[in-house]
């Protein structure tokens, strides 16, 4: 059940995007999806929290549809260790992922396929530790597209990675989602105000070229993508 602090949100239309910025443009020939944690116990989590998980699975699954079929890589981050060897602590407070091998797997819907990129972060952001700006750079790409959770640590923190490392970075706002409206709502302002581009699912997977809407992660229809 949610707790009281924990009010239930909806995921953000094209209505209410905060302004435009950077005056960039997806590229399908310089674009990778990047997909953060979506994973069975950061999503129950979520749940937990009265996230709109079914929305996010929704997006996210549609989106790395779209980009497989038009042959643009899809990458995963995937989070392991809670601490490095020397003890030091690496999940400050956010939500811990429990030792079982489910609840570190990727939610079935959108499992990785043969051809993505997998890789292990430690840290929020997904450039840290990892060989995701190498990867990129073997794939010729420097515009990722991001999505997954949480909103106001990995994703926003793995954008600024990006936009200092020379990319343009875009942020899916309704394929993101964090514990709170105010979450969500403040890492989409402070990207679109320091260092990415923010857009919607439907506006990426039109550019994207790909199949239709998605169901919801529980088997129900989901709400239009804007």
């Amino acid at each position: 059940m949610p707790t009281s602090d924990m009010v239930p949100y909806v995921m953000p239309g094209s209505a209410v995007l905060p302004p435009d910025r950077t005056g960039w443009s997806i590229d399908p020939g310089r674009a990778a999806l990047v997909v953060l944690n979506i994973q069975n116990h950061f999503l129950h989590v979520l749940r937990e929290s009265s996230a709109p998980v079914g929305e996010l699975l929704a997006g996210v699954g549609l989106l790395t549809e779209s980009a497989r079929a038009a042959g643009i890589p899809v990458l995963y981050t995937l989070k392991t260790a809670e601490r490095e060897p020397d003890g030091r602590e690496t999940s400050f407070g956010h939500p811990r992922l429990p030792g079982s091998e489910d609840s570190r797997g990727v939610v079935d819907a959108i499992r990785p396929q043969v051809g993505d990129s997998v890789l292990v972060a430690k840290r929020f952001s997904a450039f840290a530790g990892t060989r995701l700006r190498r990867r990129l750079a073997e794939l010729g790409r420097d515009q990722p597209v991001i999505v997954g959770v949480f909103a106001r640590t990995q994703v926003l923190l793995t954008a600024a990675d990006a936009w200092m490392q020379d990319m343009e970075p875009f942020v899916v706002a309704d394929a993101v989602a964090d514990r709170a409206h105010d979450d969500h709502r403040m890492a989409m302002d402070w990207i679109a105000a320091t260092c990415g581009a923010v857009r919607t699912v439907r506006g990426v997977a039109d550019v994207f070229g790909g199949p239709g809407p998605r169901h919801r992660g529980d088997g129900r229809p989901s709400t239009p993508l804007m």
